[in-house]
């Protein structure tokens, strides 16, 4: 089989990410291609109605120990079955992310991450036609 040349970006197995309109700039993620969402890890999670809008309240802290009230608009709660396989229902967000010179909008799972190294995993659907993906390397991308 020959081999195909790609104008895709290379990502390594970890990256920097940012999430500019939650004010996360520089948030350590994890690639993580067995995921098809990605997921972020949030405290106080709330679904809630404002102005006849169901939105999404959280808190994130960030890496510096800054406490971060979110407020994002619904789209819908989806089961997703964690690596463990476990089963759990979450909330899913809309927002840009920020890889590299790329900006572009992604679906976002909220979950407690505590016990994960990453608070950002960046699932497939993320990461399709946009990325080739080297397990080797990490923070390939450059701002």
């Amino acid at each position: 089989m020959k081999e195909q040349k790609s104008n895709l970006e290379f990502v390594g197995w970890r990256e920097s990410v940012g999430l500019p309109s939650f004010k996360l700039l520089d948030l350590k993620a994890k690639i993580d291609t067995g995921a098809k969402t990605s997921a972020l890890h949030a405290d106080d999670i709330e679904i809630v109605t404002e102005k006849g809008k169901k939105i999404v309240k959280f808190t994130i802290l960030t890496d510096d120990g800054i406490k971060r009230h979110i407020k994002s608009r619904f789209i819908e709660e989806r089961e997703i079955k964690s690596s463990t396989g476990q089963k759990t229902i979450r909330p899913v967000v809309k927002t840009m992310i920020k890889m590299g010179k790329s900006e572009f909008e992604i679906e976002i799972t909220l979950i407690n991450r505590d016990l994960m190294g990453f608070k950002m995993l960046i699932g497939r659907e993320a990461l399709n036609g946009r990325y080739l993906i080297n397990p080797a390397r990490s923070y390939l991308l450059k701002n």
